[in-house]
């Protein structure tokens, strides 16, 4: 705070008292007040605090008789007059909010000469004789007459309608499609060489769009494909984009007279889906040399262990507390997780309950079961787990299992396996979180339904030990 905006905290009794050595004032009255030399922008204009114009000193009660409190109170309000000040200056009025406000105006000017157009054509131009960024006014006009609007700002408007719990009832996005939508949004903005975030919705024309989906994309390359973008993740990315596209046309934040450019036409056919399996199962023999090279005990020798004989996500498993696990290690409830199928009841095998007390003895301090995984707060992964899983796979396997097995692929053998032990399709989607025809809706309901998934489950034990999937184990 400068010395020469703040003129003195007072008393109750008027008197001056220092900043930083004041005392508790005694006796009747109302408080501490806030005094200072009213901004010469602020002169004349109206003072939202009273309602009348401001004069040549800003007084204001802070209605308290603490200085500690009196200093909080005192730099809001001096928060408040800054704000004031911005206001008044063309940063504080070319501002995007404002700009929003102009276009909505200009909506409803139905009059021939079409006078807030003018009013705000002579603003722009008197704004750029003072020296007010050219970009800067640009941009403003662009939204103000409705030509654009900004790409990056019509993301985060977006993002936030579609929020838990949004007032709209709009379908709310998980947390790994915002981070997405970002990445897809970047990597447009890349393509249209929009380093300062300037480019605007309407910038994207119908061809500009396919040349990004049809040249761009597939040409980007990194460490994990060398080859390019597949074409499933361009499509993921396009999927995304037309959303926000089609989200910011229906809520009238585009031109009117625009339209979405996702929308391709169809003349050239597009290759079939390739039917062969992408992901394969373990094999006995596989699943053996995995576990025997994690021991029992350990961070990744547990994990394995539970993906292979519960069929779960690694990820759901590496993000349980112990407020979902059983107290005696026999059941864990998920509440959640990548599906809306995902929340259900898992039982676990008798032969494997050991492992899970053991585990919770283990870390009797930690909320978790697994808390030397850590969980990225921002999307709730566990990401160093699979990276960790490829490393090993490569180690264990060989680097000819990439592309074909993962450490997905042990809730893929669970399947296999469950399958084999004859074990209905409905309990195994009840069990693993598939979509599908399930025993019950419900992932909590409990007498005959958990005792039916408990058998289901021995069962799928018996047939792992049968199968020689578990001499590792």
């Amino acid at each position: 705070m400068k010395s020469s905006e703040l003129l003195s905290i007072m008393d109750h009794k008027g008197k001056a008292v220092d900043l930083h050595y004041h005392t508790q004032p005694r006796g009747p009255g109302t408080g501490w007040v806030f005094r200072m030399v009213t901004p010469l922008e602020l002169i004349g204009k109206v003072n939202p605090w009273t309602g009348k114009p401001f004069g040549k000193e800003i007084k204001k009660g802070l209605k308290t008789r603490h200085p500690t409190e009196a200093k909080k109170r005192r730099d809001i309000a001096l928060g408040e007059v800054r704000s004031l000040v911005i206001a008044q200056t063309d940063e504080g009025q070319f501002t995007l909010a404002a700009a929003e406000e102009w276009r909505e105006a200009m909506r409803e000017d139905t009059s021939k000469e079409q006078g807030v157009s003018h009013v705000l054509t002579d603003k722009l131009e008197a704004a750029h004789s003072r020296g007010f960024p050219e970009s800067s006014l640009r941009s403003f006009g662009r939204v103000a007459f409705g030509k654009g609007y900004p790409i990056s700002k019509a993301l985060e408007q977006y993002v936030l309608e579609r929020s838990p719990d949004n007032r709209r009832g709009f379908k709310p996005l998980a947390t790994t499609t915002v981070n997405n939508l970002h990445t897809a949004e970047r990597h447009l903005r890349d393509f249209l060489g929009d380093k300062n975030e300037a480019a605007c919705l309407e910038d994207v024309t119908p061809a500009l769009a396919k040349r990004f989906r049809d040249e761009y994309l597939p040409g980007l390359t990194t460490s994990r494909s060398p080859q390019g973008m597949s074409h499933k993740t361009v499509a993921k990315n396009i999927t995304l984009l037309t959303s926000l596209w089609g989200w910011a046309v229906e809520r009238g934040i585009t031109n009117s007279r625009y339209k979405s450019p996702w929308v391709f036409s169809s003349s050239v056919p597009r290759a079939a889906r390739s039917t062969a399996p992408t992901r394969q199962d373990f094999s006995p023999e596989q699943v053996t040399l995995l576990l025997a090279g994690a021991p029992i005990g350990t961070r990744e020798g547990d994990i394995l262990r539970l993906a292979l004989v519960t069929g779960c996500r690694a990820d759901e498993i590496a993000s349980l507390t112990k407020a979902q696990v059983d107290a005696d290690g026999q059941s864990f409830s998920l509440e959640g997780g990548k599906t809306k199928n995902a929340m259900r009841y898992v039982p676990i095998p008798k032969g494997a309950q050991a492992l899970l007390r053991t585990r919770l003895a283990a870390h009797p301090d930690s909320a978790r079961v697994f808390p030397e995984w850590p969980v990225r707060a921002s999307v709730g992964k566990v990401y160093a787990l699979p990276q960790w899983f490829t490393r090993y796979r490569r180690e264990i396997l060989g680097k000819d299992t990439d592309g074909s097995q993962s450490l997905h692929s042990m809730r893929h053998t669970w399947r296999t396996v469950a399958r084999r032990a004859r074990v209905n399709e409905a309990d195994i989607n009840d069990l693993g979180g598939w979509a599908g025809p399930r025993s019950s809706n419900s992932a909590y309901d409990h007498g005959l339904l958990e005792e039916q998934l408990r058998e289901a489950q021995e069962a799928i034990w018996a047939e792992l030990v049968r199968g020689r999937y578990l001499l590792s184990f």
